[in-house]
């Protein structure tokens, strides 16, 4: 389950209609796998990754019976390998830890942010210490 985890959302809409939360199974790029409707057992995985926007949100984690157990059959296809010749550093950030890549000049990050933006605090930071002089 390296990686990999599961909220359940528990945000409260203040909403004159149903606006039912959801459990997520979450990799760590922080994209949607799957998710189990609001109180139920049945599981819908995404054919296409998309990013879980937690802006105004709350979550907790959990630990959903049945999306723990198709978790086996996502973790090989969820590894991340590092192309020949590319440069990786390891940014911690509060409580998670992003991974960088810089190949042939340009940098990309597996954060939320980079993945909206394109840019990120943890790119910034990797970019200025290596553009930073160096101490004897």
């Amino acid at each position: 389950m390296e990686g990999m985890e599961i909220l359940k959302e528990i945000s409260d809409w203040n909403v004159d209609f149903t606006a039912p939360n959801h459990t997520y199974l979450i990799n760590q790029k922080g994209q949607i796998i799957a998710y189990a409707k609001h109180h139920g057992e049945e599981i819908t995985i995404l054919k296409t990754r998309h990013y879980l926007d937690k802006r105004y949100r709350k979550f907790l984690k959990d630990n959903h019976s049945e999306l723990s157990k198709i978790i086996p059959q996502f973790t090989k296809e969820e590894k991340i390998t590092i192309p020949v010749n590319t440069r990786v550093f390891m940014v911690k950030s509060k409580n998670r830890e992003y991974q960088v890549l810089l190949k042939d000049g340009q940098y990309s990050c597996g954060c939320i942010g980079y993945g909206y933006r394109g840019k990120c605090k943890h790119i910034e930071a990797v970019a200025k210490k290596q553009h930073s002089p160096k101490r004897a």
